[in-house]
């Protein structure tokens, strides 16, 4: 598995749709999350992905609980993510949940740091 497909395959692992924030289709329902993600290599030191969460409605509880839920997926220590070429170190980022301002009225979004560090070569 490519590191990208790790993280999508992660991601994706959420019970919502999870996709690059380049590939987002127009008519895209909520909610979903997109993501950012940079490409590193072994002893690149830690790199940030970015997440958003995407909700619609009037409760703040509904993207915080998914959230929360993300959290505890990656633990204290963070998880291991087995590629082709080694492991994806995922550990919670700083700050690790914040809400996040959008510009259509009753959309909910939550932006989500987590710190993946390349244990891989090739």
């Amino acid at each position: 598995m490519t590191d990208a497909a790790a993280i999508q395959a992660f991601l994706a692992g959420f019970s919502i749709p999870a996709m690059a924030s380049t590939a987002v289709p127009a008519d895209q329902p909520y909610p979903y999350l997109t993501y950012d993600l940079p490409t590193g290599e072994w002893a690149g030191g830690e790199l940030t992905i970015t997440v958003d969460l995407y909700y619609y409605g009037d409760s703040e509880a509904v993207p915080n609980a998914k959230a929360r839920e993300i959290r505890t997926a990656l633990g204290m220590g963070g998880v291991q993510l087995a590629t082709d070429h080694g492991t994806l170190w995922l550990k919670r980022g700083s700050p690790f949940s914040q809400p996040w301002p959008t510009e259509r009225d009753k959309v909910k979004a939550r932006r989500i740091n987590i710190d993946v560090e390349y244990q891989t070569v090739g």
